[in-house]
């Protein structure tokens, strides 16, 4: 069993809270593990998920470096991973 920490930053981090844990199995995809984190936080699936995938807006960073939502279906995760959360960010 592998413990994954999901930090939320921003907008997300009021929605789905600073820092949440979420257990799976070790080899668990990095986007299974945020399937089961929207499952806990019904508006993180709303933020996070449209049709069943994962928005495109959505900025993932995993152990530090940034993945693209292919990725996150390609990776798996280990134990004391972590997995953060930006909305996306807008300027004018």
């Amino acid at each position: 069993m592998s413990e994954i920490t999901i930090r939320a930053f921003a907008g997300f981090r009021e929605r789905f809270g600073e820092k949440n844990t979420v257990f799976v199995e070790t080899g668990t995809t990095v986007l299974s593990v945020l399937e089961r984190f929207a499952e806990n936080i019904p508006a993180a699936h709303e933020e996070l998920f449209m049709d069943g995938k994962l928005r495109s807006h959505v900025i993932l960073m995993y152990n530090r470096e940034r993945i693209d939502a292919k990725e996150t279906e390609e990776t798996a995760v280990c134990d004391g991973d972590e997995i953060v959360l930006y909305p996306p960010v807008s300027g004018g």
